[in-house]
């Protein structure tokens, strides 16, 4: 909604926000299946994230605010991007046991890492780039109608790294919620 403020770099900086965002809290699978499926025959290190219909498209909306395909993701990344959000998280939580992989706060552990790793250095040009992500970050966590625990900790994690007050945090979370409902009731009507 409003990334029309943001440089192209800092697009691309919130893009692999909410792709981070959007997986965090996901199922894991290891070879397809999960923790409660495992046999002695499944390959432990094929760990995905299962990533839901609504997610992808988020993304791919977000891709297309952001004025970048896929393609021009996957080309960026072979030529000096950093890795994606989605094969970091992965690698992170292969660090840990398989029982405790899962766990909300482990899955906090890995994505803060992963979510440190993407902030490391990285500066905006206008001090109104952390706030307009934040927004768009929790427009992101709202989609399916809650902010999860594990979101809820990225969340303030960005927050705490930008030196963001907890006013504006508070007054930008009920924007995103009142947007988030205003929108959910018209697509209501629209559907009736």
């Amino acid at each position: 909604m409003l990334i029309k403020l943001l440089s192209d770099t800092d697009k691309r900086h919130l893009l692999d926000l909410a792709k981070l965002l959007s997986i965090a809290d996901k199922p894991l699978l290891w070879d397809g299946k999960s923790a409660d499926e495992l046999t002695s025959g499944t390959n432990l290190d094929a760990l995905t994230i299962q990533e839901g219909e609504q997610e992808c498209e988020l993304i791919a909306e977000l891709e297309k605010s952001v004025g970048v395909s896929s393609e021009q993701m996957a080309f960026g990344n072979l030529f000096g991007r950093a890795r994606d959000v989605k094969a970091r998280l992965i690698e992170a939580l292969k660090t840990y046991p398989v029982p405790k992989a899962d766990k909300p706060e482990t899955r906090v552990q890995a994505a803060t890492s992963v979510l440190k790793e993407v902030l490391k250095s990285k500066t905006f040009e206008l001090p109104t780039a952390p706030k307009v992500i934040l927004f768009e970050l929790l427009l992101v966590s709202l989609r399916d109608g809650h902010i999860s625990s594990i979101e809820w900790a990225l969340l303030k994690e960005f927050q705490q790294h930008h030196r963001l007050e907890d006013f504006i945090f508070d007054d930008l979370l009920e924007r995103a919620e009142t947007l988030n409902q205003e929108v959910s009731k018209t697509i209501s009507i629209i559907l009736e």
